[in-house]
Formats: structure tokens, sequence, C-alpha cells
């Protein structure tokens, strides 16, 4: 155990809106009793984020915080400085906090990728990706895919087109692959394109709109789902895919690997493969229990 318990408990913590559904605490503040850290995770829920938010958490103290829903293109643009990922896609979902300046990484694509390199890896090279939605999520994993995976074509659809073509421009200037913008009511027509499809809007998510975003006529056996709401496990859109006998990844795997970044970004620790193993189980357990 950490001996420096008269050391005031180095905090990190979650920033969003939602976040009665949150798991990060579970994830952190498990790994840091694994390890004896002297730390805790907190959650700050608030509907705005801006500067003077970052202020104040930098005054208490707080040494990093994990960003999700809605303010990752905030977080970044909050940000002194920036990883390559989030300056290029303008989202953000990590914040390093020191005394007067501010880091920001994005994990999103990161966690998104190795998950899909652990589950169905032949899915990026069979035929087309299809991202679906165009959030601070979405960007980072978009990133991510065009820069590691280099699919056969990154195709995105969104409710809104300004935001899908500008991802698509930005994917198609930094990455060697082509990335096109479909209308959500098209997609019918390119379905025998596409081997892997990625959802990353809040629809399906506990508390929000239960979608799906396509529904099940689109799937077919040959096709991989990675929807990355985790809570539930099986939201409409996973429940339409796996009818028709897609292979399905589950989206507690992102938050698992995007964790596993964040957290050796908040403390220099890098994780090993039994905190993977460990962090895994203990999602199994809290998300088969709500």
């Amino acid at each position: 155990m950490n001996k420096e318990t008269n050391q005031p408990a180095t905090t990190f913590g979650i920033v969003g809106f939602p976040l009665s559904h949150s798991l990060s605490p579970l994830i952190h503040n498990s790994i840091y009793k694994d390890k004896g850290m002297n730390a805790s995770y907190l959650v700050f829920e608030t509907k705005e984020f801006d500067q003077n938010i970052v202020r104040e958490l930098q005054k208490s103290g707080v040494k990093g915080v994990s960003v999700t829903i809605p303010h990752k293109e905030r977080a970044f643009a909050i940000a002194d400085s920036a990883d390559e990922p989030s300056q290029i896609m303008k989202a953000s979902n990590t914040l390093v906090l020191g005394k007067n300046s501010i880091h920001a990484y994005n994990t999103d694509g990161e966690g998104a990728y190795r998950s899909i390199l652990e589950w169905s890896p032949e899915s990026l090279s069979r035929g087309k990706t299809l991202i679906l939605g165009s959030g601070g999520s979405a960007r980072g994993i978009a990133y991510s895919l065009a820069t590691s995976a280099n699919p056969e074509e990154l195709i995105l659809s969104s409710r809104n087109e300004t935001t899908g073509k500008e991802i698509c421009s930005l994917i198609s200037k930094h990455s060697s692959v082509k990335s096109v913008f479909v209308d959500p009511k098209d997609l019918l027509s390119i379905r025998d394109q596409i081997s892997l499809v990625v959802h990353t809007t809040p629809l399906g998510m506990k508390g929000q709109s239960p979608g799906p975003f396509i529904g099940e006529e689109f799937f077919n056996s040959s096709m991989t789902l990675f929807d990355i709401v985790y809570n539930p496990l099986e939201t409409p859109l996973v429940k339409a895919a796996k009818s028709t006998g897609a292979k399905i990844i589950p989206g507690s795997e992102m938050l698992l690997y995007q964790a596993m970044k964040q957290f050796e970004l908040f403390t220099g620790v890098i994780p090993d493969s039994n905190d993977v193993k460990k962090t895994r189980e203990r999602l199994s357990v809290a998300l088969a229990n709500r």
C-alpha cells in the first residue's frame, strides 16, 4: 500500500451530462485500489463546460478529467495544448490539468481501434466501414480508424449533414483514406459494401431516445456492429443486428480501453494485462446488475 497516507489524495474525475449511468468511477477507483494508489475519481456532472469550470477544478486540486457527452468539442477548445487526434478532429475526451496548464487528449479512437482488433479484426479489411453519428466520439474514432486501420473507405452518416461532411473532409485531408458522407435515408443502397458499422450517437442509451439509427433490414450475417453505447449492452440497434446473425462488439470494450489509456495519462502508470482483465470482469458484473 502507499505509505504516504498523510498526503492528500490525488483527485481525478469525469465531466459531462448526464452522468448517472457512468461506470468510469468504478474503473478508475478500482485500479487505484488495486495498485495501492492514494487517488480518487469523482463525478462532476455539469450541463455547461467552460474555462471557468476548469479553473475551479484546477483550484481545488483536480489533476485530470475524463470528458464525455456533450462536452468533447468544448474540452478541445479550452485546452492550451492537444495531441494530434484532438488537434485534427477538434474534440477531446481527456484533460490533464497542471496548475496553469490544460493538456487535451483523445483516447476514444485508440479505445475503439483496440476493441475492433480484439473482437473482429477481419471486419476492417473485408469491406467499407460505416460510422453513424458526427459528435465528439465519431471524430476520435474516425481519425484513429483512418490512420491506424486504413479501411477501404470510411463512410459517415449522421442527421447533422454539416458536421458529418466536416469530419469526412478532415479525414480525407489528414489521411490516405477516402471518406464520404451518406444521408441516413440512402444507407440501404450501400449496405452490401459495408463490413463494419460503428454507432457513436446516444440513441439507445439509458434515458435517451431508443432509436435504432437503422433497422434490421440493413444488417446481414457478414457484418460486424460496434455500438459504443454500453448501458444497456443490448440496445435496440444491437438487437436488430443480432437478429440477422451479425457479429457484435460489446460497447463496454471501448469504455474499457479508452479508460486504460486515460489512467496512463493521469498517473504515468501503464496498465498491464491483469488490469485489463480485472476491469473487464468488473464492467461485466456492473452491467449485468443494471
